[in-house]
């Protein structure tokens, strides 16, 4: 069975929004992209990559959302120039 690539609608269906948001737990401060269900000023979520310390609180969300697709290039390709930064270091 073959499949056919997905149109440009049904690639929009698919895509989340993320948020910038800060967060904070006791004393800890972080901010860090999440989607957009759990955005949310006073929303306790749970921040999977840093740690098992429990949950997080929203302390602020900021205005520009992005597709996660998005996102996820961005990342790419600050982590890719990041590297060649780190080859040039003696």
């Amino acid at each position: 069975m073959r499949s056919r690539p997905l149109s440009n609608s049904e690639t929009r269906r698919r895509s989340v929004r993320v948020y910038q948001c800060r967060f904070r737990r006791g004393a800890e401060r972080t901010v860090a992209w999440i989607e957009a269900r759990g955005a949310k000023v006073g929303a306790w979520v749970d921040l999977e990559t840093l740690d098992d310390g429990g949950l997080w609180e929203v302390e602020a969300v900021f205005d520009t959302p992005l597709e996660d697709r998005a996102l996820k290039a961005m990342q790419r390709l600050n982590r890719n120039s990041l590297s060649s930064l780190m080859k040039n270091v003696v």
